[in-house]
């Protein structure tokens, strides 16, 4: 079969012994023989030291036999195979081409080097020596192969795909072809499908842990928590050494909320190596969910020594370090969120920073913060409601507190804040009554 990956590889040496004997050649009648004693004890000779791992020997070996006999297509290609082995991709291409020249269809030669081409990165080329290959021999799967992974290369998704789907209706049971769909269909966010061909593959080879951190991963993506749990456990179960399904169970735990879970994950994870400001910043989120904040200051700081542009785990940081006292370590935790300001919603961050100066009695700021906070989020009507509760704390026009508070039970909804709401009438209630005692209480419309 054709060799187009470290999968794939047919060992050179087979594809040797084929040129000896099997090879079907579609071109005109060489130039010199190529089967006589001499030329055969030659190439056996090459053969042999491309077998014992003799590189070298077999190249030289092969250049000086091509110095008397230049015009023997095999002894070309040969020497375009040991080129290639020793990574001398240049050297192999001109020596395949010359090879070429001399047997122009052989198939075998155009196959080495369209292989050759794809492995030095020239995709175009190999693309183009793939549709030769497929107009001498229609329906090859590994110059279908060749095809497919070349136009995956370029990027065009779309038409790997194609090829990848022709190949499956003639061979249902390939894994590898079915894990190509899968890896495809990924990089396309074409998650359904994804979905589709990765639990195939998972199916056919249980023991792969790269297709179930792929299932993994899609799962997060669909927000299919129970079934992306109840997967990756079965992978835990096979293979409990893999730190990234464990991080991918994790953040179904977390998205489905079990914080516990989500410890427990993202604990082993990390214990067996994943480093990511990924893994430790939803880490410090599954024990903050748990109101476990002392300890998830520690991970929140490795969180951004990894990342120091996470503005969430800033974010969080900020009301560790708020349940614990720390009044202005918690604030400046939210500036820097702020100063970042990516995640959460920059009006989060604005109510925090207003709750944090409120604990610390500077209300001018508190006051600045929340109004930011609605600014930049209208929709929210909590901002409302702290600035007038400020107004009133900070000594300030009873009739502005009013006024927030109306504004706010106009806003809210009733099923959200039913008890916020009776407790702000009643606010309205008192605020009204000390201002009519004052003669202050302007005319209701």
């Amino acid at each position: 079969m054709y060799s187009i990956s470290s999968k794939l590889r047919v060992p050179f040496i087979l594809l040797i012994l084929f040129c000896f004997g099997i090879h079907k050649s579609f071109a005109q009648e060489p130039q010199e023989p190529q089967d006589t004693p001499e030329i055969q004890d030659t190439l056996t000779m090459v053969q042999m030291s491309l077998l014992e791992g003799k590189l070298l020997e077999s190249r030289d070996l092969v250049g000086r036999y091509l110095i008397e006999h230049p015009q023997n297509s095999l002894a070309w290609y040969l020497k375009g195979i040991s080129h290639r082995q020793l990574k001398e991709y240049p050297q192999a291409q001109s020596s395949l081409r010359k090879a070429l020249q001399l047997d122009s269809l052989n198939q075998l030669y155009l196959q080495q080097l369209a292989s050759l081409l794809y492995e030095s990165e020239k995709y175009e080329a190999s693309l183009g020596l793939a549709d030769t290959l497929l107009v001498i021999d229609p329906g090859n799967r590994g110059f279908m192969i060749l095809k497919g992974q070349s136009l995956q290369r370029l990027n065009l998704l779309y038409e790997s795909r194609e090829v990848f789907y022709q190949l499956y209706e003639d061979d249902t049971l390939n894994t590898w072809n079915i894990k190509q769909l899968a890896s495809l269909n990924t990089r396309m966010d074409s998650v359904t499908e994804a979905i589709f061909w990765t639990e195939k593959a998972v199916a056919m080879d249980s023991m792969d842990m790269r297709s179930y951190i792929r299932l993994g991963s899609l799962y997060v993506r669909a927000e299919k928590y129970e079934e992306g749990r109840e997967e990756l456990t079965k992978a835990i179960s096979r293979d409990s050494s893999q730190a990234l399904i464990f991080r991918f169970r994790g953040a179904l735990s977390i998205m489905g909320a079990l914080f516990s879970e989500a410890e427990h994950d993202f604990s082993m994870a990390i214990h067996l190596g994943d480093s990511t400001a990924f893994s430790f910043r939803h880490y410090g989120l599954s024990l903050f969910k748990q109101s476990k904040h002392l300890e998830a200051i520690p991970v929140y700081q490795k969180t951004i020594k990894l990342d120091p542009e996470d503005a969430q785990a800033w974010y969080y940081l900020g009301f560790c370090y708020k349940w614990n006292e720390d009044i202005p370590m918690a604030i400046q935790c939210l500036e820097k969120a702020l100063e970042l300001s990516v995640t959460p919603s920059i009006s989060d961050v604005y109510i925090g920073l207003g709750q944090f100066h409120g604990l610390n009695r500077d209300f001018q700021k508190a006051i600045h913060n929340y109004s930011r906070a609605y600014e930049w989020d209208p929709e929210n009507a909590i901002p409302l409601a702290q600035l007038g509760m400020l107004i009133e704390e900070s000594g300030g026009e009873k009739k502005h507190a009013r006024n927030y508070y109306k504004a706010f039970i106009k806003q809210a909804n009733p099923l959200e804040h039913t008890y916020l709401i009776q407790y702000l009438n009643n606010r309205i209630d008192i605020i009204n009554e000390g201002l009519f005692m004052e003669g202050k209480l302007e005319k209701e419309n």
